[in-house]
C-alpha cells in the first residue's frame, strides 16, 4: 500500500480505485485543504474512485469545505469510519449537507464493514 502526506493528513492508496484518507488530529479544514486533497487524489487515482474517511483522529471541518468536498464528481462512493460516538455524530451531521446527500455515503462503526462496502 502506498502512503501520500500532504498537508494536513496522509492518503493511503488501497487500490487504484480506492484511497484511505486519515486527517492529523487538531486540524480545522478549510477550502484551501479541500482543493489541495482534491488535487492529490485525482493525481493518485482512477477517474472515478471512492474513499474510506478515517474518523480515528479528531478534526473539525468548516462548513464551506465540507460542501466543496462533495462536489468532486469523480467520487463514487464514500465510507466514512467512525470509530466512537462523537465521530459518528460529525460523520452523520456530514452526510446531510446538501452536496454530500448527493452523493453515495454512508458511516459505519466498524472499519472493515466500511471496506466491504466499498469493494
Amino acid at each position: 500500500m502506498e502512503v501520500y502526506k500532504i498537508s494536513f493528513a496522509q492518503i493511503f492508496i488501497i487500490q487504484s480505485n480506492l484511497a484511505e484518507i486519515v486527517v492529523d488530529s487538531g486540524v480545522d479544514i478549510d477550502i484551501v485543504m479541500v482543493a489541495e486533497i482534491h488535487t492529490s487524489l485525482l493525481s493518485l487515482l482512477d477517474d472515478s474512485f471512492s474513499l474510506l474517511i478515517n474518523k480515528t483522529n479528531a478534526y473539525s471541518t468548516q462548513l464551506d469545505a465540507l460542501i466543496k468536498f462533495g462536489e468532486l464528481a469523480e467520487i463514487d462512493k464514500i465510507a466514512v469510519f467512525a470509530p466512537n460516538k462523537l465521530a459518528k455524530l460529525s460523520a452523520d451531521f456530514s452526510a446531510t449537507i446538501p452536496s454530500s446527500q448527493e452523493l453515495n455515503i454512508e458511516v459505519f462503526t466498524e472499519r472493515d464493514e466500511a471496506l466491504a462496502w466499498l469493494s
